[in-house]
Parts: structure tokens; C-alpha cells; sequence
């Protein structure tokens, strides 16, 4: 969902429309040479920051001096909760995590098939940034709305908000689907203002570590000035009760405060921020890593290569472009981006095939021709068009290497990379891929692809998650899980007696190594049992005290693609029949493409002749996936054949004529060859007997 961002020193724009720089009321260089910034910092109160001041500096009142922050503002990475922005193709949602209830539930303000809007679930602005603040550039979803009331003092009017005023509406949104009034902590934490220096600060000189950290603390306001090491901040937002009034003054006093660093301001009380017009890829790292899982667990880097691009040299933002209205380029066919009305040709050739085959129907303009920024043109050889029509660039070049099953994968938004952490590879949320399935334009994609998993409510059919964020206050007591649903409810493990009582008196202790595979399968079995023992007991209760507390009439828990209420005995659930749910889209899986890493021409699918995809066991067709959650019951495994809608059979047929189409070539051309001869041995035997013909009956004088 995250892009890349590059704040151009050239042109300004309004939002929903394009003006030229010449007509721009801020200054602009037009250099490619970097621009020196010794400037002024101003904190959140607008005023001008020196060495003795404590407040945090203010990206926007420091910034916004000199670029077009409103603009800015409504780029791709700010806009999913306005308005008058465009959903565009679905990205990676905001995927909310909670081991400790079996939650992987995924969350978009963007109208994307199979996530759920934060704000019908009660999920308010404020509860989204702490959750996922460190992985958003700041602004949109992240500034405290000013129409947003306290909660001790709201009336209904005060909750009402101008609809043309997205802030405010999607203020009043949050109010109206949030059920209990919640407290105001923006107050206190303040805003993550679109932090310019996330993605235009020169590699290693912005802490994205101390970032993220500065807002687990709830000290929105002061995350930039930590991130750039300006100086260090003290005390915890986190740590200051719902209720306390900021502009009391022992409030005051528990604020954080910043204590800045005087060498990094010159003598004339400016400052130097390290600036970059084009952000490195360290910068896009952060929010755009992925890592493949294996039954043997995280696979290594080094037995990796990067995208083939990137090991030629290029830039992220070499392709994804952006100018200072920051609606960046994304590159995928039929994109529609806002700011392509300047010259729809430029964007248009950022994509796979726009740089490598060029725009056929503009050809005779330069910039349409393939070859953009060197791209070598492909011929593809022995293809048939109707490839073209049917896949995706990305279907043969795009994504981990396919195979045989679909293995788990690790993003930088959903599993924190870049944070130092004791990973397995196999922490909620659990996300599989490549998929190969359709998308809405007909072609095959390569795909990732997660489950939902929540807790909800289930009413006229319908199932409507309940808000996560005050799940597991709901169900503490009687999940009585302390950090991971999967490892003490599901897989809960046994215990010394019960080892013994399994394996006797003499093994129970044997090392895991040292056991057999009849012992390891006993074990299994065991835990198995248990897990379905605390899994009907814990769940059946947390579902009947989800229905007293929110006074609903059947509470469930959804995993994998399953449905479980209460049972009809005490300490049991029951599945809930898949025809009894009118809304299955609810509980399916959810989708989203994969573009990187892109695999050099040698390692594309199809490299290796027809039979490599169009037989039996071809990896695009025959591979599996099964569906995964933190639930006891996975599903049964499927191929990609039947994800595309294909009919067996009609495959089948399909792929055994492609095994023999060799062969058969060969029997073609032995067959026109025999022919030819028979043809020339007729042609001659029918010239012979002319000639003879002549000879016996010359013709008359």
C-alpha cells in the first residue's frame, strides 16, 4: 500500500488539479543539482526552535514554508481516507495483528475487495496509528482531527461534521461506529504529520528504529524530531492517564520534552537537514521487504537475488515517479493516475510493457517507443499472442520462485521487518503465496493471499467482525491467553506428566532429536487432543461473554475459511454451515498482487518450452494452497487451476496434446516431406507419360 515518495523541487500542484511551476507561489531551483537546506526548524506551535527550546520541530511548520504541503497531503500515501481519492488497484491492506486472540483481520479506508473499513468496525483514527503509525509516512489517517470531541463533554451535535470536510466526516464516522465514546488521546499523543525526511532524508540519517518506538509510546507529535536525532526525548505518552487534561499543568509536566542537540545548530541558529530529492531504497525498504517461509523457517538473504532491476543499477524511483503533488506512479496496466493529465504518455511507459514493448498505438511519438531507461526489448519467440491476453508480465517474470505449494511469506507493513526481533517465520499473520489467480481485468496474476481470522458477530446470516481493538479486553479472562493463542490454546504444550503417561518412565525425558517417529506421532496426537479440549472450553466462553457484553445475539471466531459459535453442550463449539452465511466474502480469502522481485528473462516460467507450464504438473497450474490461520481447522489444499476457473478435464486434454506437440511437429513435417515426394514422383511420372505421348502421336503437319 505504501509507495515510494520524492518531493520534486520543480512543479506545485492543487489537489484534483496540475499547475505549472511558473505559476507556483513557492520558490523553486529547476536543477537536477540537490538543493542545501540550512534552514529554520519550527516546533508543533509554530514557533521558531533553538538549542533551549523543548517542543518537537514541526515537519508541516517547517516544511510547509517552502514546499506545497497541502498538496503533498493528498498524494498516494495520505489519501485512502478521503473522499475524492482513487481506490486504484488493491494493494496490501492494514492487516491488524493480535496473537493473543487469534486475530489477523484485514483493514483498508480503500473500497478493496476482502478488507474490511476501519471505521464500520469502530476502529477510530487515532487506535489506526498506534497500531500501524511506524509504517505510514504520516498525515491523512494520522492528524488528529480538530472536530473530534472530547468524549466526557460530546453531545450528538457535537459528532456532526461537514460531509464535504473528509477530516471531519471521517471524524464523525469513526464517532458514529465506535459504541462506547472512547477517550481523546490525540490530545496528548498530538499528530504524525506527513514526515517529509521518512523517505528525503540521505541514507543513515533517519532512525526508523527510534521512530517506531517513539510511537508504540504514544508520542506521535514527537517521533520526527527522534527519528532525525535532533535531540532526545523524555517521558511517555503512554504512561498518562485517559483522562488527564493537557492544559493542566501537572499534565504539562508529564508531556515529553525534547533537549536538543546544540551541535547541530550553526551560528546563526539554522539548521542542516540532509536532504535528498530522490529517496534511496533504503528508505522504500522499509515498508516494501518481503521474506519467504519454508517448513525449515525463514529463508536466508544471501541465498537470494534482488529484483533484476535493482541488480542493474536502477532506483526504485526510477520507475516509480512522482511529482510534488506525490501521487506516485505504481506501474501497472491501466493505471489511472491523477497526475498523468500533464502527459499521460510519461506515466503510460513506466509500466512493464511500456518501457520494454513501448505504446503501439502511440508509436509514432518518441517517448512511446519501448526501451525506456535502457530496457532491453523482449521478442518472446514462438509465443503465441493470446499469452498476452490471458497473463500478466509479472504471471511469468514477477514474484518468489512458484512451487510445488504455495509457501508463507513475511512483509516489512504486516510483520515488522526491519525491527530486531526473535522471528520464526511463522507469526500471525499468516500470508501465502504465489498465488496464480484472475483479477478483475481477466489476466492471471501472481498473488498473496491471507484468511481472515476474528472474532464477530453473526446475525440474518451476515457476519460482521467486532472491533479488535477491544476484543481482547473482552475475552481476557476467559481466553486466558498471555501471549500467543496458537502455541497456548491450539498447541498447547504438554506437560511432564503427560509426557510420561505417553512415553513412560524411561523415554518421557529423551531429548526430541532421540525420539522415534512412532513416539513423535503418539505426542502429536496428544497435543492435538489438548488443543481441542482448550480450544472448545476457552472459546465456547469467550463467545458467551462477547454475547453478554455486547448484548449480541451470536457471537464467533472465524479462521481459514471457518465459522465457530457455541455449541449446543456446555465447553463446545460448532462449525456454522458455509450455506447459513449469506456474506461469504467475509470470511474468504483475500488477495493482493505481487510485482517484485522481478526474475531476470532466464528465470521467467515458459523459459524452458510450452511443456513447462501446459503439462500435468506445471507449477501456474498445478500448484497448491491451503488455507491458514490461527484456527484448529485448515482447509483442504486446491490448485491454481481451479483459483483461474479452469475445468479440469478441458485442461487435461489441453496439456496432453502440448506433451506430444514435439512429436507431433516431427510426424507433421516427415508427413509433408512424404507428401512433397509423392507429389514430385506423380508430378514426374505424369511429365513422363506427356513426353511419351508426344513421341507416338507427333502432331499434324
Amino acid at each position: 500500500m505504501l509507495g515510494l515518495l520524492s518531493i520534486a523541487l520543480g512543479a506545485a500542484c492543487n489537489p484534483g488539479s496540475n499547475v505549472a511551476a511558473a505559476d507556483s507561489k513557492y520558490a523553486h531551483s529547476d536543477s537536477n543539482a540537490r538543493y542545501i537546506h540550512h534552514i529554520d526548524l519550527y516546533d508543533i506551535n509554530n514557533r521558531k526552535i533553538t538549542p533551549e527550546s523543548d517542543q518537537p520541530y514541526s515537519p508541516l511548520n517547517t516544511c510547509g514554508r517552502c514546499h506545497d504541503y497541502d498538496t503533498i497531503a493528498h498524494g498516494w500515501h495520505f489519501n485512502a481516507f478521503m473522499n475524492d481519492s482513487v481506490d486504484g488497484r488493491p494493494g496490501e491492506p492494514w492487516i491488524w495483528t493480535d496473537a493473543r486472540t487469534g486475530t489477523q483481520l484485514p483493514l483498508s479506508y480503500r473500497d478493496w475487495k476482502g478488507s474490511f473499513d476501519p471505521a464500520e468496525l469502530g476502529i477510530s483514527r487515532w487506535e489506526m496509528t498506534h497500531q500501524f503509525g511506524s509504517r505510514l509516512a504520516g498525515g491523512g489517517v494520522a492528524v488528529a482531527p480538530e472536530d473530534v470531541p472530547d468524549p466526557k463533554t460530546a453531545t450528538e451535535s457535537d459528532s456532526e461534521a461537514d460531509p464535504g470536510d473528509a477530516e471531519a466526516s471521517q471524524a464523525a464516522k469513526d464517532q458514529a461506529n465506535a459504541g462506547p465514546a472512547k477517550p481523546n488521546r490525540w490530545r496528548l499523543s498530538g499528530s504524525i504529520e506527513v514526515d517529509c525526511m521518512v523517505c528525503h532524508a540521505s541514507s543513515g540519517v533517519y532512525d526508523f528504529n527510534t521512530r517506531r518506538e517513539q510511537i508504540e509510546d504514544e508520542n506521535f507529535a514527537w517521533a520526527a524530531t527522534a527519528a532525525l536525532r535532533l535531540g532526545t526525548v523524555k517521558g511517555s505518552v503512554s504512561r498518562i492517564k485517559d483522562d488527564a487534561d493537557p492544559s493542566d499543568e501537572s499534565t504539562q509536566q508529564k508531556l515529553p520534552k525534547v533537549t536538543y542537540d546544540a551541535r547541530k545548530f550553526e551560528l546563526d541558529g539554522t539548521v542542516f537537514m540532509d536532504v535528498i530529492r530522490e529517496p534511496h531504497n533504503n528508505a522504500c525498504f522499509q515498508c516494501h521487504s518481503q521474506r519467504t517461509v519454508t517448513e525449515a523457517g525463514i529463508e536466508h538473504r544471501w541465498m537470494h537475488d534482488e529484483d533484476v532491476h535493482l541488480r542493474a543499477g536502477m532506483q526504485c524511483v526510477d520507475c516509480h515517479r512522482n511529482g510534488i503533488e506525490h501521487h506516485t506512479v505504481r506501474g501497472f496496466e491501466g493505471e489511472q493516475n491523477p497526475a498523468s493529465t500533464l502527459n499521460p504518455t510519461s506515466t503510460s511507459t513506466l509500466t512493464c510493457s511500456g518501457c520494454h514493448l513501448g505504446d503501439e498505438q502511440n508509436s509514432s511519438t518518441i517517448a512511446a517507443r519501448p526501451g525506456r531507461l535502457g530496457a532491453p526489448y523482449p521478442h518472446h519467440h514462438g509465443l503465441p499472442p493470446l499469452h498476452f491476453d490471458k497473463l500478466s508480465c509479472t504471471a511469468c517474470h514477477g514474484g518468489p520462485v512458484p512451487r510445488e505449494e504455495a509457501v508463507r511469506i513475511m512483509t516489512s507493513l504486516s510483520h515488522s521487518l526491519g525491527t530486531k526481533e526473535h522471528r520464526t517465520g511463522f507469526e500471525l499473520p499468516a500470508i501465502a503465496g504465489p498465488i496464480y489467480s484472475k483479477m478483475e481485468d481477466g489476466k492471471i496474476y501472481p498473488q498473496r493471499a491471507i484468511w481472515p481470522a476474528y472474532w464477530g458477530s453473526l446475525s440474518d446470516g451476515k457476519i460482521q467482525p467486532l472491533d479488535p481493538a477491544s476484543t481482547y479486553d473482552l475475552t481476557r479472562r476467559s481466553l486466558r491467553v498471555r501471549r500467543d493463542f496458537v502455541e497456548e490454546i491450539i498447541a498447547p504444550k504438554l506437560g511432564s506428566s503427560d509426557r510420561k503417561k505417553i512415553l513412560g518412565d524411561d523415554r518421557y525425558r529423551a531429548p526430541e532429536e532421540e525420539l522415534t517417529d512412532e513416539e513423535r506421532d503418539k505426542l502429536a496426537t496428544a497435543q492435538k487432543e489438548a488443543g481441542t479440549e482448550s480450544f472448545n472450553e476457552k472459546v465456547a466462553a469467550s463467545l458467551e461473554s462477547l454475547e453478554k457484553e455486547l448484548k449480541i445475539e451470536t457471537a464467533v471466531y472465524v479462521s481459514s475459511g471457518f465459522v465457530y459459535r457455541r455449541g449446543e453442550e456446555e465447553k463446545t463449539v460448532a462449525q456454522v454451515p458455509r450455506e447459513e452465511i449469506q456474506n461469504a466474502e467475509a470470511i474468504e480469502m483475500t488477495t493482493w498482487p505481487i510485482a517484485h522481485n522481478v526474475r531476470p528473462a532466464g528465470w521467467a516460467l515458459g523459459v524452458g518450452g510450452c511443456t513447462e507450464c501446459h503439462r500435468e504438473d506445471s507449477v501456474i497450474f498445478a500448484s497448491t494452497v491451503q488455507s491458514i490461520g490461527p484456527g484448529p481447522d485448515q482447509g483442504t489444499r486446491v490448485t491454481m487451476a481451479s483459483l483461474q476457473g479452469l475445468d479440469p478435464n478441458q485442461s487435461l486434454v489441453w496439456n496432453q496434446l502440448f506433451v506430444g506437440r514435439s512429436s507431433f511437429k516431427y510426424l507433421m513435417a516427415t508427413s509433408i516431406l512424404v507428401l512433397c515426394l509423392i507429389l514430385l514422383v506423380g508430378v514426374g511420372a505424369m511429365a513422363s507419360r506427356l513426353a511419351g505421348h508426344h513421341r507416338h502421336h507427333p502432331p499434324a503437319a
